[in-house]
């Protein structure tokens, strides 16, 4: 569910719906359109299950389309897409009847959000429900769940409140936020088989969560691959992704099957394919939305190329944007490699807008869309909001305009640097800064630098969404006057307490670096296990070690508290609270 403190609706054309409902994990960051309610702004209809579920209905009538644009650091997703909405839809459908389903979307909002698998903390305010006859040890779903989930269904009545209190220390997480469970109750629900659930829960639940790039024992796991059309070469795909993406599927599940090894590969070390970025892509993308056959094309050509290494490819098979600009040539400074470019463009049918690429011999360039990459955070941001919008070009307008950009430094001091501006007002903005806040806005070409160098050492001042918020008011204002005079003051106070911090932290991590340095020449001479183990309490009770050896280990933690406890910390933290304050 959506909770947002601010919307800014303006007025528009009606745009293409999007591609695929933003559900739960996915969430939208981007401005878009959206239905919302006639007396609440907050329960969000996405476009899709609009045109999907609701126009031609007598409750589109009564719904608002408004562009919503959530601001930095804000996201939403769709309240619609529940299984408990479609049975209060298809009732008040054959009823004629839309009352119960207006009333039901009314109040939802009250009800604290699922908080996925992660979990949540105690003392939230979530309540929990769990089976009635503890048929499931272990299970809990959130109130969210169980009524998005479980009511209106056959499984209504074997579920009841957790009357237990959840203490204020221990995370808990829903258990309907597993794909497996969430998408398989209704489906046993429907034929009224609570037997097979409690199977299916119990079987999910047992098994060891998949990591990221994290390998297994073949004999810890049970692994899957296709058998139809034809097994995926070398693929693996562990039993908890197995049944997250495709186990729930009538029409898919049939054509996996489990991985037999003879007993020379038990101890074979194995990575789940899922966990690899562009194969989960592709799952994501095909295979969890019904479409195993494209998904098994897709699948078969990421796998046949090298793999995504954080740590770069050489000799690389590379693809680019052209350049809006210069279409004879790529964007400079992005790549993908041949695995995310099938497991993410092609899959997605964006394939065309890329163009394959040549670096010369032995040229080793990291994958951009690699989870270790700078920027594969904010590509992957805008690669989302093209592939829901089915719209590339806010897609290549940002890499081209991004690409080249490092990113910003904030208040480290950067020698010879170009900026844009005033130094006079003490308002450095470094390029990065200026196209994410600046470009396109009232005063983007009114500063006096505009990408000048400068000489010396200087720091941005446009990072913080502090400074952020301030510009934008002096637009809507048109007037620099209070923002000038707050960078003037600011600036202040960061040479009277940011140079004695950067100092104080250089110094602490010198330290450390020595003290490191110094613990595994002490490790290397006696082992630090057996250092550790050798002193207990306040005093030291030793056996078997030279006194040298004790009195380095002495010295060695008595460097270490000193460190911690250095008499300069608390000055550090009180100047970092004056710099917090405009910062």
């Amino acid at each position: 569910m959506t909770r947002l403190a601010a919307f800014r609706p303006g007025s528009g054309p009606l745009s293409a719906p999007l591609y695929a409902c933003p559900t739960p994990p996915e969430r939208l960051t981007f401005p878009t359109y959206w239905y919302r309610l006639p007396n609440d702004d907050n329960f969000l209809i996405c476009t899709k299950c609009y045109e999907d579920k609701l126009r031609s209905t007598p409750f589109a009538d009564v719904l608002r389309y408004d562009h919503l644009d959530f601001g930095p650091g804000s996201s939403a997703t769709c309240d619609f897409n529940t299984p408990r909405i479609d049975s209060l839809l298809r009732n008040a459908i054959a009823s004629n009847n839309f009352q119960p389903l207006l009333s039901f979307t009314e109040q939802r909002l009250s009800i604290k959000p699922c908080a996925g698998t992660q979990g949540i903390k105690g003392g939230n305010g979530v309540k929990w429900f769990k089976p009635s006859n503890d048929e499931i040890p272990g299970f809990v779903c959130c109130e969210a769940c169980h009524e998005d989930v479980v009511l209106d269904t056959n499984f209504e009545p074997r579920f009841s409140p957790y009357w237990e209190q959840q203490p204020a220390d221990q995370t808990w997480s829903c258990d309907l936020a597993i794909p497996y469970l969430r998408r398989s109750l209704p489906q046993f629900a429907w034929t009224g088989d609570w037997y097979g659930f409690v199977q299916a829960c119990r079987r999910r639940m047992s098994l060891p969560e998949c990591a990221r790039g994290v390998s297994a024992v073949a004999i810890q796991k049970t692994w899957f691959n296709t058998v139809r059309p034809s097994p995926i070469p070398d693929m693996t795909i562990c039993e908890a992704c197995y049944l997250d993406r495709a186990g729930w599927q009538v029409d898919a599940a049939p054509n996996f099957a489990p991985i037999s090894f003879d007993i020379h590969q038990y101890s074979t070390q194995l990575l789940c394919d899922f966990s690899i970025a562009p194969m989960a892509a592709c799952a994501d993308i095909l295979l969890v939305h019904g479409m195993f056959a494209k998904w098994h094309h897709f699948a078969t050509l990421t796998a046949g190329k090298p793999r995504c290494d954080p740590e770069g490819i050489v000799d690389g098979e590379w693809y680019g944007l052209p350049d809006p600009t210069d279409p004879t040539r790529n964007i400079e400074n992005f790549d993908i490699c041949a695995a995310c470019h099938a497991g993410w463009n092609q899959s997605a049918d964006w394939g065309h807008l890329f163009r394959r690429w040549t670096y010369p011999p032995s040229t080793s360039r990291l994958c951009d869309f690699n989870p270790s990459a700078p920027a594969y955070a904010d590509y992957l941001d805008k690669w989302n909001q093209m592939y829901f919008t089915r719209d590339p070009a806010p897609f290549i307008d940002y890499v081209s305009r991004f690409a080249s950009l490092s990113k910003c430094q904030g208040t480290k001091q950067l020698e010879h640097a170009a900026w844009y501006g005033d130094t006079a007002a003490s308002l450095l903005i470094c390029p990065r800064c200026f196209e994410e806040a600046v470009r396109g806005t009232y005063f983007a070409s009114a500063f006096a630098l505009q990408k000048t160098q400068l000489p010396g050492a200087h720091h941005c001042s446009l990072y913080s969404p502090r400074m952020r918020k301030k510009y934008a008011e002096a637009c809507e204002q048109q007037s620099l006057d209070a923002l000038f005079n707050f960078a003037t003051e600011r600036e202040h106070i960061y040479q009277q307490t940011m140079p004695q911090i950067e100092a104080f932290l250089a110094s602490q991590q010198q330290k450390m670096e020595m003290l490191k340095i110094a613990g595994q020449h002490r490790a290397n001479s006696v082992g630090a296990l057996s250092t550790y183990n050798a002193f207990t309490g306040g005093n030291p009770i030793v056996s078997g070690f030279s006194p040298g050896i004790v009195l380095s280990t002495l010295s060695y933690r008595q460097q270490l508290r000193d460190l911690e406890f250095d008499p300069q910390r608390p000055t550090m933290m009180q100047l970092e609270a004056k710099w917090k304050e405009v910062e």
